[in-house]
């Protein structure tokens, strides 16, 4: 059966064939299902290899953006890509606001150590020490048509955006599969946090509904965006994106600038009128008051995969109506720009 009937036919049967949708989901929730982690090829010259730089990294994110064959839409928008041109930055794993995280996130909240050090168990080899260790973060934006489409629904995410929020994640997540699999034949010890069995999403006393591994949060630290109102990272390609990141055993130097100010790039928080992300919020849980609302955010959410099984055959649930039709969809704001 060739690729399109497979697809139509997944199309008819979401609930019977929606394999991938359902492991995506279930591995984001209970940390299981995903394939096993590749072995590290033990020799001790290899992780001083010269050819795996920065620029390696940036070719080997950006090249797969590019022309992998998985960023690519299905059925009925075959061959439009999912995503755009990426950013990358780096944060060195003995960076201090690596470690602030256990207060800020919760003590949930992984460090690069901790994460590489299940991994180096697994392996037989000695844990890293931090100041050993980078973070590689990534952003994928969001294609225009599907801004596009998301920027003119009211209530449920549009056709396009639920593809990218099931799609994209699995090719996000893909991508990172690949580059840490080629690291670790390299014998370059490397994890990707969010596909290992130590990831769970659920409700934690302080953050609320989060993550031990905050790829948004990584991607603050290194440089590549700032948080809005709505809890969205705001980059030089705006809030309508997908992150990602994994920890590598190399001292990689930051290549971008962290603001100080969390929320440098976001309108409200500057004193500039704005509030469009609240406006978009289909049930009101972005407010001047009280800004995001995670627990009403998570409630319309989950009720987002009825309307995407019954409208689209996918099964997968996401909103991202806040970070479409607002003045950082695609942009830093004007007036924000440095």
């Amino acid at each position: 059966m060739n690729r399109e009937k497979m697809r139509r036919r997944y199309r008819r049967f979401p609930w019977l064939s929606d394999i991938g949708g359902i492991k995506s989901a279930i591995g984001e929730l209970r940390g299981i299902g995903h394939p096993e982690q590749p072995k590290l090829r033990k020799s001790s010259a290899s992780r001083y290899d010269i050819r795996v730089t920065e620029d390696w990294f940036i070719d080997a994110i950006s090249s797969r953006v590019a022309h992998h064959v998985e960023n690519r839409m299905e059925y009925p928008f075959f061959g439009e890509r999912i995503f755009d041109e990426p950013l990358v930055g780096f944060v060195r794993g003995n960076d201090p606001l690596l470690l602030e995280y256990k207060e800020i996130i919760g003590p949930h909240h992984f460090t690069p150590e901790e994460i590489m050090a299940w991994q180096a168990k697994r392996n037989g080899v000695p844990a890293p020490a931090a100041e050993e260790l980078s973070v590689v973060s990534f952003v994928l934006p969001i294609s225009a048509k599907t801004k596009e489409d998301n920027a003119a629904s009211t209530k449920w995410p549009a056709e396009r955006w639920a593809q990218t929020r099931m799609s994209g994640e699995m090719f996000s997540q893909l991508i990172v599969r690949e580059i840490v699999t080629n690291l670790m034949k390299r014998g370059i010890l490397a994890v990707a946090p969010d596909v290992t069995p130590m990831f769970n999403k659920k409700r934690y006393p302080k953050a609320g509904w989060a993550s031990p591994w905050s790829h948004r949060h990584m991607a603050y630290a290194a440089g590549l965006g700032t948080f809005g109102m709505q809890d969205f990272l705001i980059t030089p390609k705006g809030a309508a994106h997908r992150c990602g990141s994994f920890v590598v055993h190399r001292r990689l130097t930051p290549n971008r600038k962290r603001p100080d100010d969390i929320h440098a790039w976001c309108l409200h928080y500057q004193g500039k009128e704005c509030l469009k992300c609240a406006g978009r919020c289909p049930v009101g849980a972005i407010t001047r008051e009280h800004a995001h609302d995670k627990e009403a955010c998570y409630r319309h959410v989950a009720q987002s995969t009825r309307h995407c099984l019954k409208n689209y055959r996918l099964f997968i649930y996401g909103c991202g109506l806040c970070s479409t039709g607002v003045p950082c969809e695609s942009r830093i704001p004007a007036g924000l720009r440095k």
